[in-house]
């Protein structure tokens, strides 16, 4: 009786959430599939489940995460009945306190926010009825924090994709399965777990205090790596020569990234 109730917060178990979509711009993707499950921390198994959407994929997209245009418009199911379906799973838990965990936060449910909208569905904070999008945990955030520093994998895997971040958690990763909504939010689940775990400093944090404290890290994150890019393009400009084109073009790239850099976490504002 009494470890269960001085058992940490993060010891119970999280809800996990990903999604896959048709665009890197969260302001114009679609929800192509959408996971949201349960994580039971005692043995780290998931009660998950997982639905298609039937809307089209780019090519581009459909390269990363395997869902074509004939599958989602012969399996998936009607893009407002799904995303009312699993919103308003998501708010019920989320009113009841229950953590969900979602790698790059920002980008998954600013995705279902503008996918509800243009559908016509209450989206997750309509369903909120004031309360804030909370609590949330963001594995990609707790792991710059407690580690700021890491290279790059190699050319083609970053230093903090979901696939680094489950091998440096020891949690393992799978190519043939990755970039699937099941997948990605299983591995997010058992990483963010990783991580309560290791690192005493997030696991002394009350729940709450860990939401509101990565509003603060994510900015300060966000702008370091706006900062790096701002940088990056003036060393690039001050060594290339005036008629460099490809130089030119790699400098406004950079700062146009930049630029782009949103600050806002867990969720992007509504642009009026």
């Amino acid at each position: 009786m009494d470890a269960a109730v001085t058992a940490p917060w993060w010891s119970q178990g999280f809800t996990v959430l990903d999604i896959e979509s048709t665009d890197k711009d969260p302001e114009t993707a679609l929800t192509a599939s959408i996971c949201f499950g349960l994580m039971r921390a005692a043995d780290a198994s998931m009660q998950v489940r997982t639905a298609l959407v039937a809307v089209d994929m780019p090519a581009e997209a459909s390269a990363v995460n395997g869902l074509t245009t004939e599958q989602l418009r012969a399996e998936g199911g009607k893009p407002a009945e799904v995303l009312d379906d699993f919103c308003a799973e998501i708010a019920v838990c989320l009113t009841a306190g229950m953590p969900l965990v979602i790698m790059n936060a920002p980008y998954d449910l600013t995705v279902l926010d503008r996918d509800c909208r243009r559908n016509g569905v209450p989206t997750i904070t309509d369903r909120l009825e004031g309360r804030p999008l909370a609590p949330i945990i963001d594995p990609g955030v707790l792991d710059k924090k407690v580690i700021k520093y890491r290279r790059r994998v190699s050319e083609t895997q970053g230093a903090r994709c979901l696939k680094t971040l489950a091998q440096v958690h020891g949690v393992g990763w799978d190519d043939e399965q990755a970039h699937t909504a099941e997948y990605d939010a299983t591995r997010a689940g058992r990483v963010a777990w990783q991580l309560m775990a290791r690192f005493p400093a997030l696991a002394a944090m009350t729940l709450p205090e860990l939401h509101d404290a990565q509003i603060g890290w994510y900015r300060e994150q966000s702008e370091g790596l706006a900062a790096f890019w701002r940088q990056k393009a003036n060393e690039i400009e001050h060594r290339a020569a005036r008629d460099d084109d490809e130089a030119a073009a790699e400098v406004e790239k950079l700062r146009t990234a930049a630029d782009g850099v949103s600050l806002e976490w867990p969720m992007r504002t509504v642009q009026k």
